[in-house]
């Protein structure tokens, strides 16, 4: 079986790979955090991996889950500084 993902876009991209960062920094298990926001895990690791939007709604119940602000996301805030929950 051959299976084809979407292809990249570089704005998920960017915006996953500070949501896999988030989440590492948080120590929440990519299916911990999936369930945490309403997500499948395969949704969560698409997004993660910049191939796909997350819709508004799934964008909320991701940052409630990991209890931060939505702009942390979007460049504002330094991941470095994120600490275990």
């Amino acid at each position: 079986m051959i299976v084809q993902f979407p292809p990249i876009d570089e704005g998920c991209r960017v915006l996953g790979a500070r949501l896999k960062a988030v989440r590492e920094a948080r120590g929440l298990a990519h299916e911990a955090l999936a369930q945490a926001a309403g997500l499948s895990p395969a949704e969560l690791s698409l997004a993660e991996h910049g191939r796909a939007r997350l819709t508004s709604s799934q964008l909320h119940g991701v940052i409630a889950a990991l209890r931060i602000p939505l702009g942390l996301l979007f460049g504002d805030g330094d991941l470095t500084r994120m600490r275990r929950l």
